[in-house]
Protein backbone atom coordinates (compact mmCIF):
# COMPACT_ATOMS: atom_id res chain seq x y z
CA UNK A 1 0.00 0.00 0.00
CA UNK A 2 1.40 3.65 -0.78
CA UNK A 3 2.49 5.22 2.02
CA UNK A 4 3.11 8.70 -0.01
CA UNK A 5 -0.54 10.50 0.19
CA UNK A 6 0.10 13.42 -2.47
CA UNK A 7 1.34 13.62 -5.62
CA UNK A 8 2.47 16.58 -8.04
CA UNK A 9 0.44 17.23 -10.97
CA UNK A 10 0.39 19.71 -14.00
CA UNK A 11 -3.15 20.69 -13.86
CA UNK A 12 -5.37 23.27 -15.77
CA UNK A 13 -8.14 25.07 -14.37
CA UNK A 14 -9.39 26.36 -17.67
CA UNK A 15 -9.35 25.78 -21.22
CA UNK A 16 -7.10 27.78 -23.31
CA UNK A 17 -2.81 28.55 -24.36
CA UNK A 18 0.14 26.64 -22.88
CA UNK A 19 0.25 28.79 -19.76
CA UNK A 20 -2.73 27.25 -18.51
CA UNK A 21 -1.18 24.45 -16.75
CA UNK A 22 -0.39 24.95 -13.04
CA UNK A 23 2.09 22.82 -10.76
CA UNK A 24 0.46 21.14 -7.81
CA UNK A 25 -0.27 18.68 -4.91
CA UNK A 26 -3.15 16.53 -5.84
CA UNK A 27 -4.33 13.59 -3.85
CA UNK A 28 -2.98 10.23 -5.00
CA UNK A 29 -6.18 8.41 -6.93
CA UNK A 30 -7.48 5.20 -5.71
CA UNK A 31 -7.62 2.17 -8.41
CA UNK A 32 -11.09 0.66 -8.87
CA UNK A 33 -11.74 -3.06 -8.98
CA UNK A 34 -11.15 -2.99 -12.78
CA UNK A 35 -7.72 -0.31 -12.87
CA UNK A 36 -4.21 -0.48 -11.74
CA UNK A 37 -2.49 2.55 -9.82
CA UNK A 38 1.26 3.30 -12.10
CA UNK A 39 3.93 5.20 -10.86
CA UNK A 40 4.54 7.17 -13.95
CA UNK A 41 8.39 7.19 -15.14
CA UNK A 42 7.39 9.07 -18.45
CA UNK A 43 4.41 10.35 -20.96
CA UNK A 44 4.30 11.53 -24.52
CA UNK A 45 2.65 14.55 -26.14
CA UNK A 46 0.31 13.64 -28.95
CA UNK A 47 -1.81 16.22 -30.46
CA UNK A 48 -4.81 14.59 -28.86
CA UNK A 49 -3.52 16.79 -25.42
CA UNK A 50 -3.16 20.08 -26.71
CA UNK A 51 -6.32 20.02 -28.49
CA UNK A 52 -7.80 19.05 -25.48
CA UNK A 53 -6.08 21.73 -23.32
CA UNK A 54 -7.35 24.49 -26.03
CA UNK A 55 -10.94 22.66 -25.39
CA UNK A 56 -11.99 21.00 -28.53
CA UNK A 57 -13.23 18.26 -27.09
CA UNK A 58 -14.98 20.33 -24.46
CA UNK A 59 -18.77 19.37 -25.44
CA UNK A 60 -18.03 15.91 -25.89
CA UNK A 61 -15.78 15.32 -22.22
CA UNK A 62 -17.40 18.31 -20.41
CA UNK A 63 -15.02 20.62 -18.33
CA UNK A 64 -14.39 18.58 -14.90
CA UNK A 65 -11.67 21.02 -13.79
CA UNK A 66 -9.00 20.85 -12.52
CA UNK A 67 -8.28 18.59 -15.36
CA UNK A 68 -4.59 16.09 -15.90
CA UNK A 69 -4.40 15.86 -19.22
CA UNK A 70 -1.94 12.78 -21.06
CA UNK A 71 -2.25 9.52 -22.28
CA UNK A 72 0.89 7.63 -23.12
CA UNK A 73 2.36 6.27 -20.26
CA UNK A 74 5.57 4.30 -19.18
CA UNK A 75 5.14 3.27 -15.28
CA UNK A 76 5.68 1.28 -12.82
CA UNK A 77 2.63 -0.89 -11.28
CA UNK A 78 2.03 0.00 -7.77
CA UNK A 79 -1.92 -1.48 -7.11
CA UNK A 80 -3.83 -3.04 -8.13
CA UNK A 81 -7.95 -3.67 -8.33
CA UNK A 82 -9.40 -6.95 -7.01
CA UNK A 83 -10.28 -7.99 -10.62
CA UNK A 84 -6.52 -7.59 -12.20
CA UNK A 85 -4.93 -10.81 -13.72
CA UNK A 86 -2.19 -9.74 -15.88
CA UNK A 87 -0.03 -7.47 -13.58
CA UNK A 88 1.77 -7.23 -10.57
CA UNK A 89 3.28 -4.84 -8.33
CA UNK A 90 6.60 -3.42 -9.46
CA UNK A 91 5.50 -4.74 -13.11
CA UNK A 92 7.27 -2.37 -15.61
CA UNK A 93 4.19 -1.29 -18.31
CA UNK A 94 3.61 0.74 -20.91
CA UNK A 95 0.41 2.30 -22.86
CA UNK A 96 -2.86 4.56 -23.04
CA UNK A 97 -4.86 5.77 -20.47
CA UNK A 98 -8.34 5.22 -21.12
CA UNK A 99 -9.83 7.78 -18.38
CA UNK A 100 -11.49 10.73 -19.29
CA UNK A 101 -8.85 13.68 -20.07
CA UNK A 102 -6.01 10.93 -20.12
CA UNK A 103 -4.03 11.57 -16.60
CA UNK A 104 -0.56 11.22 -17.30
CA UNK A 105 0.53 14.91 -16.51
CA UNK A 106 0.85 13.67 -12.98
CA UNK A 107 2.81 11.18 -10.63
CA UNK A 108 0.28 8.54 -10.18
CA UNK A 109 -2.50 7.54 -12.59
CA UNK A 110 -4.74 4.99 -13.38
CA UNK A 111 -5.42 2.92 -16.10
CA UNK A 112 -7.28 -0.66 -16.71
CA UNK A 113 -5.83 -3.77 -17.84
CA UNK A 114 -6.46 -2.94 -21.40
CA UNK A 115 -4.35 -0.10 -21.02
CA UNK A 116 -1.17 -1.55 -20.70
CA UNK A 117 1.37 -4.50 -21.74
CA UNK A 118 4.48 -5.22 -20.36
CA UNK A 119 7.33 -2.67 -21.32
CA UNK A 120 10.18 -3.78 -23.97
CA UNK A 121 12.95 -4.25 -21.32
CA UNK A 122 15.78 -3.14 -24.07
CA UNK A 123 14.80 0.46 -24.47
CA UNK A 124 14.60 3.62 -22.10
CA UNK A 125 11.47 4.60 -20.38
CA UNK A 126 11.50 8.01 -22.23
CA UNK A 127 11.35 5.63 -25.64
CA UNK A 128 8.82 3.53 -24.43
CA UNK A 129 6.68 6.17 -23.15
CA UNK A 130 6.62 7.79 -27.15
CA UNK A 131 5.54 4.57 -28.80
CA UNK A 132 2.18 3.44 -27.32
CA UNK A 133 -0.59 6.22 -29.13
CA UNK A 134 1.24 6.60 -32.42
CA UNK A 135 1.76 2.84 -32.51
CA UNK A 136 -1.60 1.84 -31.86
CA UNK A 137 -3.23 4.66 -34.35
CA UNK A 138 -0.67 3.55 -37.24
CA UNK A 139 -1.17 0.17 -36.42
CA UNK A 140 -4.74 -0.17 -36.31
CA UNK A 141 -5.46 2.10 -39.31
CA UNK A 142 -3.18 0.07 -41.42
CA UNK A 143 -4.25 -3.25 -40.81
CA UNK A 144 -7.70 -2.75 -39.92
CA UNK A 145 -8.92 -0.16 -42.01
CA UNK A 146 -6.68 -0.33 -45.17
CA UNK A 147 -6.32 -3.91 -44.74
CA UNK A 148 -2.65 -3.84 -45.99
CA UNK A 149 -1.08 -6.18 -48.11
CA UNK A 150 2.34 -7.15 -49.02
CA UNK A 151 3.15 -5.63 -52.49
CA UNK A 152 0.28 -3.08 -51.99
CA UNK A 153 1.23 0.78 -52.48
CA UNK A 154 0.62 3.62 -49.58
CA UNK A 155 1.39 6.83 -49.45
CA UNK A 156 1.96 8.56 -46.19
CA UNK A 157 1.78 12.40 -46.10
CA UNK A 158 3.05 13.54 -42.57
CA UNK A 159 5.83 10.60 -42.62
CA UNK A 160 8.20 12.92 -39.87
CA UNK A 161 5.88 12.52 -36.94
CA UNK A 162 4.60 10.66 -34.20
CA UNK A 163 1.69 8.58 -36.09
CA UNK A 164 3.53 9.15 -39.74
CA UNK A 165 7.10 7.75 -38.81
CA UNK A 166 5.92 4.48 -36.81
CA UNK A 167 3.53 3.81 -40.00
CA UNK A 168 6.22 4.41 -42.78
CA UNK A 169 7.88 1.27 -40.59
CA UNK A 170 4.97 -1.04 -39.94
CA UNK A 171 3.96 -0.40 -43.78
CA UNK A 172 7.41 -1.79 -44.55
CA UNK A 173 6.64 -4.58 -42.16
CA UNK A 174 3.76 -5.70 -43.60
CA UNK A 175 6.04 -5.81 -47.23
CA UNK A 176 3.62 -2.79 -48.91
CA UNK A 177 5.78 -0.24 -50.89
CA UNK A 178 5.46 2.98 -49.53
CA UNK A 179 5.74 6.23 -50.44
CA UNK A 180 6.70 8.69 -47.64
CA UNK A 181 5.57 12.82 -47.88
CA UNK A 182 7.08 15.22 -45.53
CA UNK A 183 9.64 18.33 -46.31
CA UNK A 184 13.44 18.81 -46.98
CA UNK A 185 13.58 19.90 -43.28
CA UNK A 186 13.02 15.92 -42.18
CA UNK A 187 14.35 14.21 -45.16
CA UNK A 188 17.44 12.37 -43.71
CA UNK A 189 15.57 11.11 -41.22
CA UNK A 190 12.57 9.64 -42.84
CA UNK A 191 14.91 8.15 -45.62
CA UNK A 192 16.48 6.52 -42.96
CA UNK A 193 13.23 4.49 -42.43
CA UNK A 194 13.65 3.49 -45.84
CA UNK A 195 10.68 3.71 -47.62
CA UNK A 196 10.81 3.09 -51.43
CA UNK A 197 9.76 7.27 -52.32
CA UNK A 198 10.50 9.73 -50.76
CA UNK A 199 8.35 12.97 -51.81
CA UNK A 200 9.56 16.80 -50.67
CA UNK A 201 5.62 18.49 -50.09
CA UNK A 202 7.40 21.89 -50.28
CA UNK A 203 8.84 20.97 -53.60
CA UNK A 204 6.26 18.83 -55.51
CA UNK A 205 2.16 18.43 -55.34
CA UNK A 206 1.52 15.39 -54.05
CA UNK A 207 -2.04 15.66 -55.56
CA UNK A 208 -0.32 15.88 -58.95
CA UNK A 209 1.88 12.43 -58.83
CA UNK A 210 1.10 10.07 -61.71
CA UNK A 211 1.66 6.99 -59.92
CA UNK A 212 -1.75 5.51 -58.16
CA UNK A 213 -2.19 4.12 -54.46
CA UNK A 214 -3.74 1.66 -52.57
CA UNK A 215 -3.39 3.43 -49.57
CA UNK A 216 -3.50 7.51 -48.93
CA UNK A 217 -3.26 7.81 -45.39
CA UNK A 218 -2.84 11.43 -44.45
CA UNK A 219 -1.67 11.27 -40.83
CA UNK A 220 -1.35 15.34 -41.19
CA UNK A 221 -5.28 15.77 -42.21
CA UNK A 222 -4.61 18.34 -44.94
CA UNK A 223 -6.14 16.64 -47.89
CA UNK A 224 -10.05 15.54 -48.15
CA UNK A 225 -11.40 12.55 -49.83
CA UNK A 226 -12.61 15.01 -52.28
CA UNK A 227 -9.38 16.10 -53.26
CA UNK A 228 -7.07 13.07 -53.65
CA UNK A 229 -9.69 10.29 -54.64
CA UNK A 230 -8.11 10.20 -58.02
CA UNK A 231 -5.17 8.85 -56.77
CA UNK A 232 -6.28 6.02 -55.35
CA UNK A 233 -6.71 2.64 -57.29
CA UNK A 234 -9.96 0.97 -57.65
CA UNK A 235 -10.89 -0.10 -54.67
CA UNK A 236 -8.37 2.08 -52.75
CA UNK A 237 -8.77 3.31 -49.17
CA UNK A 238 -8.11 6.84 -47.45
CA UNK A 239 -7.97 7.28 -44.41
CA UNK A 240 -7.56 10.30 -42.12
CA UNK A 241 -7.52 10.00 -38.05
CA UNK A 242 -8.68 14.02 -38.19
CA UNK A 243 -12.58 13.10 -38.98
CA UNK A 244 -13.74 15.77 -41.15
CA UNK A 245 -17.64 17.70 -40.61
CA UNK A 246 -17.99 16.38 -44.22
CA UNK A 247 -17.05 12.82 -43.61
CA UNK A 248 -20.78 11.46 -44.63
CA UNK A 249 -20.67 13.76 -47.65
CA UNK A 250 -17.65 11.67 -48.44
CA UNK A 251 -19.12 8.11 -47.18
CA UNK A 252 -21.94 8.90 -50.03
CA UNK A 253 -19.87 9.80 -52.27
CA UNK A 254 -17.20 6.61 -52.44
CA UNK A 255 -20.47 4.66 -53.79
CA UNK A 256 -19.68 6.55 -57.08
CA UNK A 257 -15.67 5.60 -57.27
CA UNK A 258 -15.37 2.33 -58.24
CA UNK A 259 -15.06 1.13 -54.73
CA UNK A 260 -12.63 3.26 -53.12
CA UNK A 261 -13.07 4.14 -49.58
CA UNK A 262 -13.10 6.59 -46.81
CA UNK A 263 -11.96 5.42 -43.86
CA UNK A 264 -11.71 7.28 -39.95
CA UNK A 265 -9.81 6.01 -37.09
CA UNK A 266 -10.01 6.46 -33.60
CA UNK A 267 -7.40 4.58 -31.55
CA UNK A 268 -8.71 1.21 -29.49
CA UNK A 269 -7.09 0.56 -26.28
CA UNK A 270 -5.74 -3.23 -26.99
CA UNK A 271 -3.84 -5.02 -24.63
CA UNK A 272 -2.91 -7.61 -27.41
CA UNK A 273 -1.98 -4.79 -29.99
CA UNK A 274 0.44 -3.12 -26.94
CA UNK A 275 2.25 -6.42 -26.74
CA UNK A 276 2.61 -7.33 -30.24
CA UNK A 277 3.93 -3.37 -30.80
CA UNK A 278 6.18 -4.30 -27.65
CA UNK A 279 7.76 -7.49 -29.60
CA UNK A 280 8.12 -5.55 -32.21
CA UNK A 281 10.59 -3.00 -29.86
CA UNK A 282 12.20 -5.69 -28.41
CA UNK A 283 13.10 -6.99 -31.75
CA UNK A 284 14.29 -4.38 -32.64
CA UNK A 285 12.00 -4.21 -36.21
CA UNK A 286 10.44 -0.79 -34.66
CA UNK A 287 11.99 2.41 -33.45
CA UNK A 288 10.75 5.87 -32.25
CA UNK A 289 12.08 8.95 -32.95
CA UNK A 290 12.56 11.77 -29.96
CA UNK A 291 12.35 14.89 -31.08
CA UNK A 292 12.46 16.89 -27.42
CA UNK A 293 12.68 15.79 -23.94
CA UNK A 294 10.85 18.13 -20.89
CA UNK A 295 10.03 17.95 -17.21
CA UNK A 296 6.67 18.46 -15.94
CA UNK A 297 7.75 21.60 -14.60
CA UNK A 298 8.33 23.08 -18.42
CA UNK A 299 5.11 21.62 -19.04
CA UNK A 300 4.04 24.54 -20.80
CA UNK A 301 6.73 24.98 -23.24
CA UNK A 302 6.56 21.07 -24.01
CA UNK A 303 3.11 21.84 -25.23
CA UNK A 304 3.77 25.26 -27.10
CA UNK A 305 6.58 23.26 -29.18
CA UNK A 306 4.41 20.41 -29.51
CA UNK A 307 1.82 22.49 -31.20
CA UNK A 308 3.67 24.31 -33.63
CA UNK A 309 3.64 20.80 -35.71
CA UNK A 310 7.26 20.81 -36.80
CA UNK A 311 8.39 18.29 -34.61
CA UNK A 312 10.09 15.43 -35.55
CA UNK A 313 8.85 12.02 -34.49
CA UNK A 314 7.29 12.36 -30.34
CA UNK A 315 8.21 14.90 -27.36
CA UNK A 316 8.48 13.53 -24.09
CA UNK A 317 7.68 14.69 -20.74
CA UNK A 318 9.17 13.35 -18.08
CA UNK A 319 7.68 13.01 -14.54
CA UNK A 320 9.75 10.57 -12.26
Amino acid sequence: MLKILEMKAAIIKKFGTSDVFEITDMVIPKPKNNQLLVRVFATSINPIDWKQRKGNHRFILGSPFPIVLGYDVCAEVVELGSEITKFKPKDIVFGVLDNKYGGALAEYALGTENCFALAPRNIRFEDAAAFPMVALTALQALRDKAKLKPEMVVLINGASGGVGHIAVQMAKMMGAKVIAVSSSRNQAFVESLQPDQFIDYTQQDILKIKEKVDVFFDVSGIYSFVKCKHLLNPGGVYINTLPRPKILFHKILQVFTHGKKVKTLLMKHNNDDISQIGQWVSEGKLRVEIDEIFNLNNISAAHKYAEAGHNKGKNVVIIN
